[in-house]
C-alpha cells in the first residue's frame, strides 16, 4: 500500500512537471481556433459597453430581506418534498427524520416575508406542480428495480465499475483548521444540511470557503475544502434527494460492492489542469483503473454531465507523455466502455449566463435557484462563479459553427430559419425566435452577438487574473484538419474540446450517450444594461415578449432541461461517427429517452420515465441500459433515435 501510495504521488509529481512544461511552452498556439485566445480588453465590443455605461444614469441597489426568503422558501420546499413522499413513495420514510435537521435551528413562522408569492415564484412553481403528460401504466422511481427484474432473467457484474459525477454532485468538505473553519472541520460545505446552515447563519465564512483565490485559482490562504471520498460523497446531495443513490442500489442487486464499484468525485471548482497538479486525481483514477484489472475484468466508467468532460480529458491525459504517459494503448487496455448520462461534451450556454452576470435558472429544480437568487445577489454570485476555474469548462464549445449565427442555428425550428439580427418582440408576435443570436439587445447600442460574440462579450467582462486562467485551461474553438489534431495532440487546453482533439486509439472499447429531450432548455438570452453600481454591468432582461420560446427573457430550446440537444447529441450522433475525430473506430451508441415525468403529487422526482438532466440517474430505462453494459452485454445496447438531432447535425457544416 505504501508503494502504491509512493507511485501515485510520484506519478502526479511527474505529470505536474510534465504540464507545467507545457504551458510555458505553448501558451499561445496559434492554431487553435477559439476567440478566447488573444485578449481584447480594448475591443470595440468593451469600449461600446463602457460608453453606453457613462451615458446612464446610476441607481442605488434595491434591499432585499434575502435571509428570509431563503427561510421560508426551504421551508414550503421541505414540506412540499415531505408531503409528496409520503403520498406516493411510503418507502422513503426513513429518510424523514433526519431531513427535519435542516429546520431544526429556525423559528420559520417568525421568519416568513410579508410578500411571499411573486410573479415569478408562482410562475415556476406552476411549472413544478403542472398535471404530468404521461400516457399509459405508470412506473414510479421504486427501489432496486431494474435490477430485481434483470437478475432473474441472468444478469450478473462483470466489468469493475467507476462512477464519474457532474457539477456540483460531489460533496466538499472542510480540512481548514483556522478562524471560522474550526466549526465545519470535515463537515460539508457543499451539500448535506451543514451547507444550508452555514449559508443562514455563517454566510461571510461559507463564502470564503466555497470561493477560490483568483490569481491561483487553487485554495485561498487558510482555506482548504476538499471532495468528499466514497459512494456516500454523490449517492445523496442532501437526505432524501438522491443522485447516484438509485445507481448504485441497483449496481449492488448484480453484486457490486465497494470492492469493484468506486466513486471518483471531485473538486469540481477546479480546472482539469488544477485537479491533477493539486490533487493527483487523474494518477490516482488511473491507477485505480489499472488496481482494478488485476482481477482480470476492464473497468466501465459511468459519468454523468461534467463527467463526460473529465473522462473524455482523463483519456487523453493517460495516453500523453505530458500526462499518465500511458502510451497509445492504455485505453484500450483498460477500458471497456465509457456510458455517459446526460453528458454535456459541447458546453452549456447557462454557463455563459451564470459567468456573464451571475444569473441562473435552473428548471431542473426550480424553487431552489429562485431561493438561492433571492439570498445572494447577482455581484456576490458572479464573484464566486468566476472564481471556479472548473465552471468555465462548461461554456459552449464550438462557436458559430455550431451554435449558428444571426442568419440562423442549426437546431432552429424548421420554419424558422430567418434573419435574427433585426428581431425585436414587437416583430415576432406569438412567432419563434432563432438560437443563432445567443445574446440580444433590444436597445442600448449593441447589436444580436452570436455564440463567438456572447464568449468575447464575456471575456471582456473578466478580470485579468480570471483572462489568464481561462486562456490556460481552456479552447473553444474547431480542428477541421488532422494537421491540427496532430500539432496540439498534448496540449491540455484542447482536452477539455470534443471537437479538439480525438479518440483514443481504442477500438475495442464503446462510447454510449444516453441523454433525454423534450424539457425546456436555456437557448439563448435577451440582456440589457443593469442600472445598478452594486452588480455586474449586464443582466438577463425579464421584460415579457409575446414569444412562444422566450420565458422571461431567455429563450428555450430542446433538451434535458440543462443542456441543450446539440451539446448532448452531435458528437455521439454524427461527429464521433467520422474519421477525423474518430479515427480508430470506436464504437459508439447513441440512446434517446423522451422526457416523460409524473406529476410532482404522484412522484416527486417525476417516476421511472423521468429523463430531464437530474433525474435521468433513475430513469428504468437508462438504468437497464447500464446495467447491461456493466454485465458484459454491451452488444444488446443500440442506436435509438427519438429527437431530431440527426436533421440538426446534417445543418452544421464540419467535416
Amino acid at each position: 500500500m505504501q508503494n502504491d501510495s509512493s507511485s501515485i504521488r510520484h506519478r502526479g509529481k511527474a505529470a505536474a512537471q510534465q504540464m507545467d512544461g507545457l504551458d510555458a511552452e505553448t501558451s499561445t498556439p496559434t492554431a487553435i481556433d477559439t476567440p478566447l485566445d488573444t485578449p481584447r480588453t480594448n475591443s470595440p465590443l468593451n469600449l461600446s459597453i463602457q460608453a453606453a455605461l457613462e451615458a446612464r444614469i446610476i441607481y442605488p441597489p434595491k434591499r432585499i430581506k434575502r435571509r428570509r426568503w431563503f427561510i421560508s422558501g426551504i421551508a414550503i420546499g421541505v414540506i412540499t418534498a415531505l408531503s409528496a413522499i409520503l403520498y406516493v413513495n411510503p418507502t422513503q420514510n426513513t429518510h424523514i427524520n433526519r431531513m427535519q435537521e435542516i429546520l431544526g435551528d429556525f423559528d420559520v413562522s417568525a421568519l416568513l416575508p410579508d410578500s411571499l408569492l411573486s410573479d415569478e415564484f408562482v410562475h415556476d412553481m406552476t411549472k413544478l406542480l403542472a398535471l404530468d403528460k404521461q400516457s399509459g401504466p405508470i412506473r414510479l422511481t421504486g427501489e432496486f428495480e431494474p435490477a430485481m427484474t434483470l437478475e432473474k432473467e441472468g444478469l450478473r457484474k462483470k466489468h469493475n465499475v467507476v462512477l464519474v459525477p457532474g457539477i456540483i454532485s460531489s460533496g466538499l468538505e472542510s480540512w481548514s483548521t483556522a478562524n471560522c473553519s474550526r466549526p465545519y472541520f470535515r463537515q460539508r460545505l457543499w451539500g448535506t444540511s451543514t451547507m444550508f446552515k452555514a449559508i443562514l447563519l455563517d454566510k461571510e465564512c461559507w463564502v470564503q470557503h466555497i470561493m477560490l483565490d483568483k490569481r491561483t485559482g487553487l485554495d485561498p490562504h487558510g482555506i482548504k475544502l476538499r471532495a468528499a471520498q466514497g459512494l456516500d460523497a454523490a449517492d445523496y446531495f442532501i437526505t432524501g434527494y438522491w443522485i447516484w443513490g438509485k445507481a448504485i442500489e441497483n449496481l449492488a442487486v448484480l453484486g457490486y460492492d465497494s470492492n469493484d464499484m468506486t466513486l471518483a468525485s471531485y473538486d469540481w471548482r477546479v480546472s482539469y489542469y488544477d485537479l491533477e497538479r493539486r490533487d493527483q486525481y487523474f494518477s490516482r483514477l488511473q491507477s485505480r483503473i489499472e488496481l482494478a484489472q488485476r482481477t482480470g475484468a476492464k473497468t466501465v466508467l459511468v459519468t454523468h454531465s461534467m463527467g463526460s468532460q473529465v473522462v473524455q480529458y482523463f483519456m487523453k491525459w493517460v495516453e500523453s507523455p505530458r500526462g499518465g504517459r500511458g502510451g497509445p494503448q492504455w485505453v484500450d487496455t483498460h477500458i471497456e466502455a465509457v456510458i455517459n448520462l446526460a453528458g454535456s461534451p459541447l458546453g452549456v450556454p447557462k454557463t455563459l449566463a451564470s459567468l456573464l452576470s451571475g444569473e441562473q435558472r435552473e428548471t431542473v429544480q426550480p424553487l431552489a435557484s429562485y431561493l438561492l437568487d433571492h439570498f445572494m445577489n447577482r455581484k456576490e454570485l458572479a464573484r464566486i462563479f468566476r472564481s471556479w476555474t472548473g465552471l468555465a469548462a462548461l461554456l459552449p464549445k464550438g462557436g458559430s459553427a455550431v451554435w449558428g449565427d444571426l442568419s440562423g442555428a442549426p437546431d432552429d425550428p424548421v420554419s424558422n430559419h430567418t434573419d435574427v439580427s433585426s428581431q425585436t418582440a414587437d416583430s415576432n408576435v406569438h412567432s419563434d425566435v432563432s438560437f443563432g443570436g445567443q445574446i440580444r439587445f433590444d436597445s442600448d447600442g449593441l447589436g444580436n452577438q452570436t455564440m463567438d460574440g456572447a464568449l468575447q462579450l464575456l471575456f471582456d467582462a473578466l478580470d485579468a487574473d480570471e483572462q489568464r486562467l481561462m486562456h490556460r485551461d481552456y479552447s473553444f474553438g474547431v480542428f477541421r484538419t488532422q494537421s491540427e489534431m496532430d500539432a496540439h495532440k498534448d496540449d491540455h487546453r484542447v482536452w477539455t474540446n470534443p471537437l479538439q482533439h480525438q479518440l483514443p486509439n481504442a477500438p475495442n472499447m464503446s462510447i454510449y450517450c444516453l441523454y433525454g429531450h423534450g424539457a425546456a432548455t436555456e437557448r439563448a438570452y435577451y440582456y440589457t444594461f443593469d442600472n445598478s453600481s452594486d452588480a455586474p454591468s449586464l443582466k438577463i432582461d425579464r421584460t415579457p415578449r409575446p414569444l412562444r420560446n422566450v420565458d422571461i427573457g431567455i429563450v428555450n430550446g430542446e433538451g434535458d432541461g440543462t443542456v441543450p440537444l446539440l451539446s448532448l447529441g452531435y458528437m455521439c450522433a454524427d461527429a464521433w461517427r467520422k474519421p477525423l475525430y474518430n479515427p480508430h473506430g470506436v464504437r459508439v451508441v447513441t440512446r434517446e429517452f423522451v422526457h416523460n415525468p409524473l406529476a410532482v403529487f404522484k412522484d416527486i422526482r417525476g417516476g421511472a420515465d423521468a429523463a430531464d438532466h437530474i433525474n435521468i440517474l433513475g430513469n428504468h430505462d437508462v438504468t437497464a441500459d447500464v446495467l447491461r453494459v456493466v454485465a458484459g452485454h454491451g452488444q444488446d445496447v443500440n442506436d435509438r433515435f427519438t429527437s431530431n438531432i440527426r436533421e440538426y447535425a446534417a445543418r452544421i457544416n464540419i467535416p
